[in-house]
């Protein structure tokens, strides 16, 4: 009878275990928030970092006088009804 009170777990111990495993768990996933938010953020930096490149060139371009290739081709289309 004594092997039989040894073996039965106490519910303090069972409690602490899933304490010590949602403990860990909202660790783990708090670490990747983290890294997502990093993530995330080095892709706004270099969407930033390019738009920054386009409006630039953009902008010599414009003040060199050249035009951009769209507005060259449609200057080429005769308006409709007009041949």
């Amino acid at each position: 009878m004594d092997n039989q009170w040894n073996a039965a777990p106490s519910s303090g111990t069972n409690s602490d275990r899933n304490v010590h495993v949602n403990g860990a768990d909202k660790k783990a996933q708090s670490q990747e928030q983290q890294e997502a938010e990093k993530h995330l953020q080095m892709r706004v930096e270099a969407q930033e970092k390019y738009m920054r490149s386009m409006m630039e060139k953009a902008h010599q371009a414009l003040a060199s006088g050249a035009t951009w290739p769209a507005a060259n081709e449609q200057a080429k289309i005769s308006p409709p009804g007009r041949k």
